[in-house]
């Protein structure tokens, strides 16, 4: 059996499942609870799931444009509190050579910063991951001030 015909399958049968079901399919995918929500919401969330989990999700750089354009979009942007201005822009891309091999990171949303495909909180984080010491993130990559 191909694995087309698998996630076909698993789908005609999401397709037919309850409401009771598709809950509990929903916790056995996400490790939380679905809350409140319609039938035909819940079937897509399970479905999306399921796509995602046979063919993979969206790549990290993938989610920092997707998430960049949501910024810019004011009807994705409902946010009732200020929020706080970031030293960088979403997108921007930091590099550094380090012991002759060059590295690069990209700013993510909410001043998360991505590099070799994993999210960090810090540009600390990410220099400390470089160099194996802890490092000012900012002079690391040259961007204090």
């Amino acid at each position: 059996m191909q694995r087309a015909d698998i996630i076909s399958r698993q789908i005609d049968a999401v397709k037919t499942k309850n409401m009771p079901a598709l809950r509990e399919q929903f916790q056995e995918l996400h490790g939380f609870d679905c809350g409140d929500t319609n039938i035909f919401n819940l079937r897509k969330r399970v479905i999306y799931r399921l796509q995602e989990i046979y063919y993979g999700g969206i790549e990290p750089n993938d989610m920092v444009v997707l998430d960049c354009i949501a910024d810019k979009d004011p009807l994705a942007n409902l946010r009732t509190t200020a929020v706080k201005k970031r030293a960088k822009v979403c997108g921007t891309k930091l590099y550094r050579i380090w012991k002759g091999k060059q590295y690069e990171v990209t700013v993510g949303k909410d001043g998360c910063f991505i590099f070799d495909g994993e999210i960090y909180k810090s540009l600390s984080a990410v220099a400390r991951k470089i160099t194996g010491t802890n490092w000012n993130g900012k002079t690391f990559f040259g961007v204090a001030g």
